[in-house]
């Protein structure tokens, strides 16, 4: 069993131990050249430029990365990497940028709020296609900038394995360029310039989230203050990658060590100065897989916003040959997947977000914390147990099998089906690959259920409108998502009751 205890970084550094502030000069990391080319982007209807190439940077000697003294070093004793990196914003610019932590070396966050089917089946920042048409209009509607860079070894060239906690260093200096934080101007064009960031990432770049900010890489080098003003951690719950100090002894990898636990959000937090505001979110399966209820029951989480949301981790856009041929889940077994949708209320969240920092007003403008109710799992639940720690579930609601409590989403509240089993199995984090607890099995309810609990589709809909706006009025819905979520419910309903 693994859980790292961090303590409070000098002023000014990347670290987790504590250690005497840098003397004078300051730290010399930065990105020091940029490669790109801009173009057109269309974005619910309006015309975006979109900036696409690589930024080129170094890594001052004593940032806190593992595994830094052994790397090739120029006459300053700084290491060198390049990554790949685009920009989307209007051309006129905007005051906010929604940086995307890259999952895999895909956009995590951006292919959620604005549904987009990337063109072709590279997902690079500079190869990747969105084409036009496409997308909800989300990022234009609320002035929202768009970025992401390169980061995990393998993929982000100068980030090696040994070394990965660099990976870190070139996102905190990412978001220092786009802030105009960074000092002198690399060489190069100019990159859209924002007054503040928001780093966000869903699952695995959710724990990177987490990883930048409990190893303190979320302070900039050079003012002590903050590099990013709000962090999203979407199936986060203080789980973190071992690709720097958190690793410990064990070799480093982008992912989550097996027995790691959960960090609470007073180890996350300890940093006044320059912690963001921190928001975070588990969804239903991560309480089977990944552990959700040590943050959610773990001291130091009254200040940080934690929904809990009964959706599963993963949703239908991945294809049955993946989950079950290729990934062996539920042993090859198909059966149906949890269809119940996130997309609506991340969209909701984010722009709330983007409120609360334009205001300056924090956490007051963003909805209530809603937590699940917790209890033991129940007997035969398939559950990733974790080694001298007691892991609790959410309590469901004894008709419809739905947890209770969390934020309440109009398809577990007027549902069409049972979601069992809560996760697929196996619902382990051996590896990078072992991922099928993030699916949900779902037991749809008879054409004869259906009619009994809501008589026809007008029924179901008149008490489903009554629950989207009862999440309107709480604050977790916006008032635009109302008629898109009606028109799925409708198509829902109907090709259930087929």
């Amino acid at each position: 069993m693994t859980r790292p205890s961090p303590s409070r970084p000098a002023r000014g550094t990347g670290s987790l131990s504590g250690s005497t502030p840098p003397a004078d000069p300051p730290m010399s990391s930065a990105i020091t050249a940029v490669d790109a080319t801009t173009g057109p982007i269309t974005l619910g209807g309006r015309t975006w430029q979109r900036t696409t190439g690589t930024v080129h940077g170094v890594v001052d000697p004593r940032e806190q990365v593992t595994g830094l003294p052994e790397l090739p070093r120029d006459e300053q004793g700084r290491c060198s990497y390049s990554a790949e990196f685009e920009v989307i914003a209007p051309a006129d610019g905007c005051d906010l940028v929604l940086v995307d932590v890259e999952n895999r070396g895909r956009p995590a966050v951006l292919v959620t709020v604005e549904q987009f089917a990337l063109g072709s089946a590279e997902s690079s920042p500079t190869a990747a296609v969105y084409p036009p048409g496409h997308g909800t209009g989300f990022l234009a509607e609320h002035e929202l900038g768009y970025a992401r860079v390169q980061w995990e070894a393998g993929i982000a060239a100068g980030v090696p394995a040994t070394a990965q906690g660099i990976g870190e260093v070139v996102v905190r200096d990412f978001g220092r360029l786009l802030t105009g934080r960074m000092g002198d101007a690399p060489e190069g064009p100019e990159l859209p310039r924002f007054r503040s960031a928001i780093l966000a990432g869903i699952s695995q770049s959710a724990w990177f989230v987490t990883t930048l900010v409990a190893e303190g890489f979320n302070v900039d080098p050079l003012t002590g203050g903050r590099t990013f003003d709000a962090a999203l951690a979407v199936s986060g719950m203080g789980n973190w990658l071992a690709i720097n100090q958190l690793a410990g002894e064990e070799e480093q990898r982008p992912y989550l060590l097996e027995n790691a636990v959960p960090l609470g959000y007073d180890q996350v937090l300890t940093r006044p100065d320059s912690d963001p505001l921190f928001v975070d979110v588990a969804t239903y399966t991560d309480y089977y897989r990944l552990r959700a209820s040590v943050t959610a029951q773990a001291p130091g989480g009254r200040d940080v916003p934690r929904y809990d949301w009964p959706a599963p981790h993963a949703g239908r856009t991945y294809p049955d040959a993946l989950v079950f041929g290729l990934l062996g889940c539920n042993g090859g077994v198909e059966v149906p997947r949890n269809p119940i949708s996130y997309e609506p209320y991340l969209r909701s969240l984010l722009a709330d977000l983007a409120d609360a920092l334009r205001s300056g007003t924090g956490t007051s403008r963003l909805p209530a914390p809603a937590p699940f109710a917790l209890g033991p799992p129940p007997a035969g639940a398939s559950v990733n147990d974790l080694p001298g720690v007691e892991l609790l579930v959410p309590a469901v609601d004894d008709d419809t099998a739905q947890p209770r409590g969390g934020v309440r989403f109009p398809d577990a509240v007027v549902p069409l089906g049972r979601p069992l089993p809560v996760a697929l199995g196996p619902v382990g984090t051996s590896s990078i690959t072992d991922v099928c607890g993030n699916w949900g099995g779902w037991e749809p309810f008879t054409a004869e259920e259906l009619e009994q609990r809501y008589g026809d589709v007008e029924g179901y809909l008149a008490r489903y409108g009554v629950a989207v706006d009862e999440q309107i009025g709480a604050g977790y819905l916006r008032a635009a998502e109302r008629e898109p979520m009606l028109a799925r419910a409708r198509a829902a309903y109907l090709a259930a009751g087929a």
